[in-house]
């Protein structure tokens, strides 16, 4: 008898993973991007990227046209799982695969379904993004904004990456103060910044952040791994995608823009590159300030040696499998190349982790004077950034709630 009250409470409970399974509880849907074609006709799969907290990951493609019609269901399959500390994560950063070569309309909302559920089993819904076709244009992958952002040092990474030719920026805002907001908001009116929302409060039972004193070793990890996914999908149709922060600026001895670098120098080299790495130099804020105000690159002149550490990557997403802050993985024929020796260099502007640890790794870099920054790029830098000093701010309208930036020229 109670054998048989066992069993049958083992397959209650069964039943009940089931069923939340099935409803999608357990799967957390980031972003939807359909493989990039000039001929939307062409399009063969949608890639869904994901938080995932299921065990057999067994899923459905439930797939909507205008008003909500479904016309496509079909089998969601593993695409790809982020290994990195996933044994200690409740939710793991996922990819999966939806086939549409059937779908002869265009596709406006997905969602992912149990096995045993009817499409439209629940709200989740998410709009399906359609992945831009650029050919040899260069886009930067910026993450996760979050928390304070000084607004001044916003102008003038985004000014930078103006005079690199870098075409889009895309970014996932994740409650951000109001004038940086202001000044992302502005950008993205002027076509170079692709902004996103992320979560305010991060899914599942694990309160986390992206700051260091809410940052989970292993949970954090994945819900940045994310945002990774979503860029590599929605910018796959760029030739070259870099993956820097903004307090990053990638700097060549001469300040070539970034096309010109890898298509005149780099390319020519290593012709079965599928993305190149770049050592990082590190202006450490803690060391005080070493130039002149008021730019972060004329303020800080002393830098360690370049390192191989925290190393960024510039890739070639026709050539690249995957990959994450700091890795990437080639396609089969390809290579990734360190550039230990090369003139392009990461110049990484930040705080030591724990300032108030004499015995954090920052504390014994080398510390080198370094005024290229200021000297080739402070008198042109500046005045591009005066001339979105200091913005007003007022609504847009009461339903957007939105800031915009008025310029204010000299």
């Amino acid at each position: 008898m109670r054998k048989k009250m066992r069993n049958e409470e083992m397959f209650f409970m069964k039943e009940i993973e089931k069923k939340i399974k099935t409803c999608s509880e357990t799967v957390h849907i980031f972003s939807a991007v359909a493989q990039a074609k000039l001929n939307l006709s062409l399009i063969e799969y949608v890639v869904l990227n994901v938080l995932d907290g299921s065990i057999y990951s067994n899923y459905d493609c439930c797939i909507y046209g205008e008003n909500e019609q479904a016309v496509h269901r079909v089998n969601a399959v593993l695409k790809e799982t982020y290994d990195h500390g996933s044994k200690y994560a409740d939710l793991i950063a996922r990819q999966y695969v939806c086939s549409v070569q059937q779908i002869n309309i265009k596709m406006q909302n997905i969602q992912l379904v149990g096995k045993g559920d009817f499409c439209n089993c629940s709200h989740n819904f998410h709009p399906v993004l359609y992945a831009a076709v650029k050919e040899n244009k260069f886009a930067i992958c910026a993450k996760i904004a979050y928390n304070y952002l000084n607004p001044l040092h916003l102008i003038e990474w985004f000014e930078y990456q103006k005079m690199m030719t870098v075409d889009t920026v895309l970014m996932f805002i994740q409650d951000i103060n109001q004038d940086a907001y202001a000044v992302l908001k502005y950008y993205e009116r002027e076509g170079i910044a692709t902004l996103i929302p992320y979560p305010s409060k991060m899914p599942g039972k694990i309160d986390r952040g992206f700051l260091i004193h809410r940052w989970h070793n292993h949970q954090s990890t994945h819900d940045e791994q994310v945002a990774v996914y979503s860029c590599k999908e929605i910018l796959q149709g760029f030739a070259f995608v870099a993956v820097v922060d903004v307090d990053e600026f990638i700097v060549h001895g001469k300040f070539l823009g970034y096309t010109e670098i890898l298509t005149t120098e780099l390319l020519p080299v290593y012709p079965d590159a599928a993305g190149f790495t770049l050592n990082a130099s590190f202006f450490i804020t803690d060391w005080g300030v070493s130039g002149v105000e008021p730019l972060l690159t004329s303020k800080y002149i002393r830098r360690s040696s370049p390192l191989y550490h925290r190393y960024k990557n510039i890739y070639l997403p026709n050539r690249t499998t995957s990959m994450d802050t700091h890795k990437m993985w080639p396609n089969k024929g390809y290579r990734r190349i360190e550039l230990r020796s090369h003139n392009i260099i990461l110049y990484h502007y930040r705080k030591c982790q724990r300032s108030d640890n004499k015995t954090d790794i920052c504390f014994r870099f080398s510390r080198n004077t370094d005024t290229k920054m200021l000297k080739r790029l402070m008198y042109q830098l500046f005045w591009e950034t005066l001339k979105l000093q200091f913005f007003k701010k007022k609504e847009r309208s009461r339903e957007e709630g939105e800031l915009e930036i008025q310029l204010q020229f000299e």
